[in-house]
């Protein structure tokens, strides 16, 4: 009797200690790390369960991640990841726990409502939003104040990247050794020649690539290449590895999303400003605006306290918390965006917006976006727009 009660001691002792234990995994830069840290120790003061955290950085997380998903051993429980396609991909494989239940439970959708599309799927809910970040150009205010200030619309911002370069200033920078960032040109060019729903419908694979829509956007962005408005050895870094020529004033701007902010030196903060991609007159206003979330991985046995950290999260005053260390916007409508700042500035650029992508990577999926962002990469070496339009239609036709 005494050997049995001893077992049961063991074993309840064991099980507690599982219980009490979560696991979360972070896709994130150095400077992120706090405000995560910060975040998760206000959760474990107040349920008594211990965050584990697993941080890996873009190219890593993204290799990592489906061997988790895939049920390793000591794989985390709740995974940092990316709404719409990306968290599609998972869930339709039945390798992401749905929340559906607590969503209602919670009456989520009252705050969430604006960005349920990005994580429900075929009638269930698989994800919670915690932030999303704005897209937009980055620029150095005193050299940009030289030559007329920003510019709000298109013609005024083509003009400028002329004058930038007389002077002997490339215009804008990029870095495509990971090819992904040169898809913002085609994103936003899309998006303001056409609309979100014929974007949607491009990278859904519904519309060929030599659509007369799709050929003024590359006539457009043929013209900033022709002109040699970007920077010639683009190929030769990474996303961040072109900042210093940014700080060192030999360019004027950056297509990014607001993840580069925690690059900035801070002695440059100041002297760092941001602007809406230029509009064009008489046409609708759409923005790129990625979502992260939360998911819950379908072989953690950890259930209740993974939904124990999805109910914190999804707390308004936590959202806040959370996107002010991030200097992200919360995705919560009822939590507050930073006061006297440009992630304010940003959120009502949003909010004027007629609607948000995610992201060219995040919208389409995987088979297409790895062929795609190679095409587009190359097109900035010749802007070889028949070139282009092969490239990405046989895309399509094999990845849809």
């Amino acid at each position: 009797m005494q050997i049995r009660c001893l077992w049961m001691v063991i074993a309840l002792m064991s099980w507690n200690s599982v219980a009490e234990e979560l696991t979360v995994s972070l896709l994130l830069t150095p400077k992120q790390r706090n405000a995560f840290h910060s975040t998760f120790k206000g959760f474990t003061e107040e349920t008594g369960i211990k965050i584990t955290t697993i941080t890996r950085d873009d190219h890593d997380y993204k290799e990592q991640l489906p061997i988790w998903l895939n049920g390793e051993s000591n794989a985390p429980d709740v995974m940092h990841w990316q709404a719409s396609q990306r968290l599609f991909h998972y869930s339709r494989q039945g390798l992401v726990r749905p929340i559906t239940k607590l969503w209602q439970d919670l009456r989520l959708d009252q705050g969430f409502a604006h960005l349920q599309s990005g994580v429900s799927d075929n009638g269930q809910i698989y994800a919670l939003p915690f932030a999303y970040y704005h897209w937009g150009i980055f620029y150095r205010k005193s050299l940009v104040e030289e030559f007329g200030g920003p510019q709000r619309f298109w013609d005024g911002f083509v003009d400028q990247c002329e004058k930038l370069k007389q002077a002997g200033i490339t215009p804008i920078s990029i870095g495509t050794k990971n090819f992904w960032p040169s898809a913002a040109w085609f994103e936003y060019l899309n998006l303001r020649f056409n609309d979100l729903t014929f974007h949607q419908q491009v990278l859904s694979g519904q519309v060929s690539f030599y659509d007369d829509r799709l050929r003024t956007v590359f006539e457009r962005w043929a013209y900033l290449i022709e002109q040699k408005y970007f920077n010639a050895d683009h190929h030769e870094y990474t996303w961040d590895g072109v900042l210093p020529h940014f700080y060192r004033e030999r360019s004027a701007f950056l297509l990014l999303g607001n993840f580069v902010a925690t690059k900035w030196p801070d002695k440059l903060r100041d002297d760092i400003g941001f602007m809406q991609f230029p509009l064009l007159l008489g046409k609708p206003i759409y923005e790129v605006a990625p979502t992260d979330v939360f998911m819950i991985a379908r072989h953690t046995q950890n259930v209740k306290q993974a939904e124990a950290f999805i109910k914190y999260m999804a707390r308004p005053e936590i959202q806040t918390q959370l996107a002010q260390g991030l200097s992200y916007i919360p995705a919560s409508k009822n939590a507050h965006v930073m006061a006297h700042s440009e992630v304010e500035e940003a959120a009502n650029m949003l909010k004027a917006s007629l609607g948000v992508s995610q992201y060219f990577d995040r919208e389409t999926i995987a088979e297409f976006e790895h062929i795609a962002v190679r095409a587009f990469t190359r097109f900035l070496d010749d802007a070889d727009i028949t070139r282009l339009q092969w490239d990405l239609e046989r895309a399509r036709l094999q990845a849809f």
